[in-house]
């Protein structure tokens, strides 16, 4: 089941990088901005001269053009801010989107599985390395047992229920979870979830790595 979610959580999300990489043209501007003493940022040919750098090779980092500039160059860049290069690398990382994601209702991935009585609702970002995880809300019809599922090996799940009862089948052992309480378990051995009560359960999950 954690395969077929994937790839339709995926597919939602196919047009977001899936890998973070440094954004040296947003560190640059917003280092520009921060280091002016007025209300404009500062010129490029103020960086230029410090740096040793021309200013067409400056606007083609800024625009997007130069994507990975040598590190030599970043280097000279960072001394200009008076930062160190650590530093330098560590913001230009922050600038990308996936540093800080805010999810509205526009940026959620859904999808609705009647035929197996439950929905899940993506509330974060696709992964993008296995240190990443997924965090999402799943819920489950009144009554409704799920079918067996079993995520990838060295995976772990958690679980707050938000509202509901759900029991759940884990390595051949049944647990109960009430609303309000939480669990963190193996994922890897093969599991199954019931809602037991007679309205709609709601569960908070979390899994690493992530499902997308």
């Amino acid at each position: 089941m954690y395969d077929e979610i994937k790839k339709d959580i995926e597919g939602q999300f196919k047009d977001f990088p899936r890998k973070k990489v440094a954004r040296w043209d947003m560190a640059i501007q917003a280092l520009l901005t921060e280091k002016s003493d007025g209300t404009k940022p500062l010129p490029i040919g103020w960086l230029s001269e410090r740096a040793g750098l021309s200013k067409s090779y400056l606007l083609n980092v800024i625009s997007g053009k130069i994507k990975d500039p040598p590190s030599e160059k970043l280097i000279r860049i960072a001394e200009s801010f008076k930062i160190s290069f650590p530093e330098f690398s560590m913001r230009a990382m922050g600038e990308h989107p996936a540093s800080f994601f805010k999810t509205g209702f526009g940026q959620r991935g859904y999808i609705e599985y009647s035929q197996h009585g439950f929905s899940i609702q993506s509330l974060c970002p696709p992964g993008t390395s296995n240190r990443d995880f997924f965090f999402g809300l799943m819920t489950i019809k009144p009554l409704k047992e799920l079918k067996r599922w079993k995520f990838q090996d060295n995976s772990m799940i958690g679980i707050y229920v938000e509202q509901g009862t759900l029991e759940i089948m884990h390595g051949g052992k049944l647990r109960r979870l009430n609303s309000n309480e939480s669990a963190y378990f193996d994922a890897s051995i093969p599991h199954r979830f019931k809602n037991i009560d007679t309205f709609e359960a709601r569960i908070f999950l979390v899994t690493r790595p992530p499902i997308h």
